[in-house]
């Protein structure tokens, strides 16, 4: 996780550096050579033995920079390019910071990995060669500047930069035939590695050690990353929060995960890390490392599988209170979602969001919604929502008795089906 943010810094750092005319910047092609001509009206800039290529007829209004010498080989700008006009106004009126259109970067295994496990805004890995990756970095915000900050969507220039922007993905598709890369997909990637047949789960109860509460956990995705059965050690591959978003982990080393836990291994092997070599364990250790949380033994549990019900019902239970909190939403979806609500799911409710934003219009909801037609279904769906929240810390008995109590009266007959006991099974 820090080493992407480090890296990240490192590349938004010598793209200002760029823009700022610094060190990182030049319109050379590549140290000391010239660009060359690409035929087919394309001129070539050679960025650290990779050919990028631009169309000729756009050169004058671009500003390209190849030079990054003070990059670190594992995560390494190839090449910016600028709108000319914007850069040169945006380092006039701010300093720096517009203009930018498109780049190549280039990085190793260990970069790799730490850049798919967390945020990579304006960077898309589209190419390898087998051992580093190829990435395409874009603005994620309108880089457009005219003097005084004035943005005429009908002006020529407007109509120039617009076809200037068009430029980034034709050039990223002749950058990976013209350098015999392979296509490449982070999706695919993580689609391969996230079968969950694959893994051990374990549940992280993160408020156990504040107050008790198991209705709110993490599944932590376990393997075992170099030896198989027993005197393997464990290892978080993957982790869920409570609505079911995915987070995939590497260890932090510098090293491809494999090397690190090669070593790892061989360490544990040697009698080290005891604590490794079980799930539990594993899990114990990663938490106590990636979040710094303190924890008890009883934080944590095996599961046979991920509960995905579980991650659903909590998405949609947030979905549906947020809707009622925006006065828009439809009574039938509603009843069904708070029917089929868990304590846990109220509970990571409750974790996430303030009840005092949302409990009393959605009591206000479900009493608009409490009567009505098909009645039976309706009693059915106030009733189990009743007795999920039972035990809650809010007080949800108060308003949902009295709703109870309206629908008893409205239907006698149907109240009471609706809330018979029903036999096992």
């Amino acid at each position: 996780m820090r080493r992407l943010k480090i890296c990240t810094l490192v590349l938004v750092c010598l793209l200002t550096l760029a823009a700022c005319g610094g060190e990182a910047g030049s319109q050379e092609p590549g140290p000391g050579e010239p660009p060359q001509d690409g035929g087919e009206d394309m001129t070539v800039y050679d960025c650290g033995g990779l050919n990028v290529a631009l169309p000729t007829e756009y050169l004058d209004l671009l500003r390209v920079d190849t030079d990054f010498p003070d990059a670190e080989e594992s995560w390494k700008p190839l090449i910016s390019v600028y709108e000319k006009a914007s850069y040169e106004t945006a380092m006039e009126e701010y300093g720096g910071g517009g203009g930018f259109l498109f780049g190549f970067l280039v990085m190793d295994q260990a970069a790799f990995e730490q850049h798919i496990s967390s945020d990579g805004s304006g960077i898309d890995v589209f190419a390898t060669d087998g051992e580093r990756y190829y990435a395409y970095t874009y603005p994620t915000d309108v880089q457009f500047c005219r003097p005084g900050g004035v943005i005429d969507t009908e002006s020529e220039d407007w109509k120039t930069w617009e076809k200037l922007c068009e430029l980034g993905p034709l050039v990223r598709e002749d950058f990976l035939t013209r350098n015999n890369l392979q296509s490449f997909s982070i999706q695919d990637f993580l689609t391969q590695r996230g079968d969950a047949e694959n893994y051990v789960c374990v549940r992280y109860y993160p408020y156990f050690v504040q107050d008790g509460d198991t209705r709110s956990y993490y599944q932590l995705l376990l393997r075992q990353p170099a030896r198989q059965g027993e005197g393997g050690l464990w290892a978080v591959e993957w982790w869920l929060d409570e609505y079911g978003n995915p987070s995939l982990y590497f260890p932090d080393s510098g090293k491809p995960a494999a090397e690190y836990y090669a070593e790892l291994q061989d360490a544990c092997s040697s009698g080290a890390h005891p604590e490794l070599l079980t799930p539990i364990g594993a899990a114990d250790a990663f938490v106590k490392d990636y979040f710094g949380h303190e924890t008890y033994e009883l934080s944590f549990e095996t599961a046979r599988e991920v509960n995905q019900d579980y991650m659903e019902q909590n998405r949609r239970l947030q979905e549906t209170v947020y809707a009622v909190m925006g006065g828009d939403v439809e009574q039938r979806e509603l009843l069904e979602c708070v029917g089929n609500a868990s304590a846990d799911n109220w509970g990571a409710l409750g974790r996430t969001l303030y009840g005092s934003d949302w409990f009393d219009p959605l009591m206000e909801a479900l009493a608009e919604a409490a009567v009505g037609e098909d009645q039976q279904w309706r009693d059915s769906m106030i009733y189990r929502c009743f007795l999920s929240t039972w035990h809650s810390k809010t007080d949800f008995r108060t308003p949902l008795e009295a709703i109870l109590q309206t629908q008893k009266e409205a239907d006698p007959d149907a109240f009471a089906a609706a809330t018979a006991p029903r036999a096992p099974g």
